[in-house]
């Protein structure tokens, strides 16, 4: 039936009239491979999004690099502009940027909060290096800044972090943050060569013809950044990270992985200790039956652990412009509320000094085995194993902090070329 009764108080009450939909004037700057598929999402869901939320949603300038490029067949070529100033001069109740970068990304969302406008936006680098100051920019003129597509794609963690968690005491928020990477790893586990791997991903839009701040963790960073912000009210330009990607050798990674019986995937993490919150994003080789582990191609994971409400697990696609678009969607249609206030002394962020177990990798002659161990017990650090793969040799230390074993790759790397490191976290 398309008309549902309502019983209540053993009375039977008929539902209310549909409301008249309210026209909401949308800004969108960028129409590339996320804001073209919003500009889709928009024009094939209106009935529905006129039913569920009583809104309208209309496009009413979409600000472009370039007029000649290729658009959405659903988008009227009318709309679209080059002109910065004149995009920014529009009337519009939501401006939804989509652009990626620091400029004019920045100038954009200044504007747009400046003047109580609410804006919704994908950029987590614009998050990530100006996330306070819009977020007060926002509060002083009663606009609103909603950001839920910046990390993950389509897992809404910042809106479990800042509305259902928000209070709850977090302690550790972990996962995979980057489809790209792990899309890539996921093939390599699968025997695929690296360059046809990524080849694969950029065919298929989860990566940037030049994808360089995937491979380097400085994405996956990013919104490490802004999730630590949301869970320990930490500025994210004040957080102190360990950083590295899984170049320059992913297949090697993958290999050594393998070898200890494990998964390379490129970990995010960040944890409140005794000392105060530290933070990596790094190779780490986890369990294969694990919730890093079993997560495949471009999925994303987040594993958000609190004092008062146990773990809970988010996991999702993370890449492409679909799932980023459909939570641009979301914020635009419903709104994610107001940022969560963090709290009035914030954790402390400190360097990372917990000791953990790694596996260096070296490639060279029969002789790299010993090489590897001198060194090693040069730097003091005691191996568990030496295992061998071919030419590879891979060595899997003791627990020990990580001043230690990067004082060993600093000596390793004057002796044999490109040392392969990766936390360990399985059974060796």
């Amino acid at each position: 039936m398309s008309t549902l009764l309502e019983i209540e108080n053993d009375a039977i009450r008929l539902p209310p009239p549909p409301r008249t939909p309210r026209t909401l004037r949308v800004a969108l700057a960028g129409c590339g491979t996320v804001g073209g598929e919003l500009v889709r999402l928009l024009h094939h869901g209106a009935a529905e999004i006129r039913a569920r939320h009583g809104v309208r949603v209309r496009l009413v300038r979409v600000l472009v690099a370039h007029r000649g490029r290729p658009r959405p067949a659903e988008l009227d070529p009318a709309l679209l502009t080059t002109d910065l100033d004149a995009f920014l001069a529009e009337d519009a109740d939501v401006v939804v940027e989509a652009i990626g970068g620091v400029d004019p990304a920045l100038r954009i969302a200044r504007t747009a909060l400046g003047r109580g406008r609410r804006l919704v936006t994908a950029n987590k680098a614009l998050i990530a290096a100006h996330g306070p100051e819009l977020a007060l920019l926002a509060r002083r003129h009663r606009g609103r800044l909603d950001f839920e597509s910046a990390v993950a794609g389509g897992i809404p963690v910042i809106r479990a972090l800042r509305d259902s968690l928000g209070l709850t005491g977090i302690a550790r928020v972990r996962g995979i943050l980057n489809g790209t990477t792990n899309f890539i790893l996921t093939r390599l586990d699968e025997g695929w060569r690296y360059a046809d791997a990524l080849a694969d991903a950029q065919a298929r839009g989860f990566a940037e013809a030049n994808p360089a701040r995937d491979l380097s963790g400085e994405d996956a960073t990013d919104k490490l950044r802004i999730l630590a912000w949301l869970a320990f009210g930490i500025r994210p330009d004040a957080l102190v990270l360990r950083r590295r990607g899984i170049d320059p050798d992913p297949e090697r990674l993958a290999a050594d992985a393998r070898l200890l019986g494990g998964a390379a995937r490129l970990v995010a993490e960040s944890v409140e200790t005794e000392s105060g919150v530290v933070a990596a994003v790094e190779p780490v080789i986890v369990p294969l039956a694990g919730p890093l582990g079993r997560t495949r191609g471009e999925e994303n994971v987040v594993l958000i652990e609190s004092r008062s409400n146990g773990g809970i697990t988010l996991s999702g696609p993370g890449a492409g412009g679909g799932p980023t678009a459909s939570s641009l969607l979301a914020d635009l249609v419903r709104g994610a509320g107001r940022l969560a206030r963090p709290a009035a002394e914030p954790p402390v962020p400190v360097n990372d000094t917990r000791e953990h177990r790694w596996a260096l990798s070296v490639v060279r002659t029969i002789h790299a085995a010993g090489v590897l161990d001198r060194t090693l017990a040069r730097a003091g650090v005691p191996t568990s194993t030496v295992l061998a793969d071919g030419d590879r040799r891979v060595a899997v230390t003791e627990p020990v902090g990580w001043q230690r074993i990067d004082l060993a790759l600093r000596v390793l790397g004057a002796e044999l070329l490109a040392p392969v490191v990766s936390r360990v976290e399985v059974s060796v």
